[in-house]
């Protein structure tokens, strides 16, 4: 990530997988038992991964 552009890209994917993260068990797998719920939250689990391993590779010291 470069500047305040990267900056504001990976904010922005921070807030759809928050919102993501609230909306879909609640909404579209409410009441769903087995591998879907499984596989959504390895799915979510994996973005956060990634995410947090971009905004890392992003960071400098000042």
């Amino acid at each position: 990530m470069t500047g305040r552009s990267g900056f504001a890209a990976w904010l922005g994917a921070l807030a759809v997988l928050v919102f993501l993260g609230a909306a879909v068990p609640y909404g579209p797998l409410a009441g769903s038992i087995g591998w879907s719920i499984a596989l959504f939250w390895g799915g979510f689990g994996l973005a956060v991964i990634v995410l947090i391993a971009l905004g890392a590779a992003g960071w400098r010291d000042r």
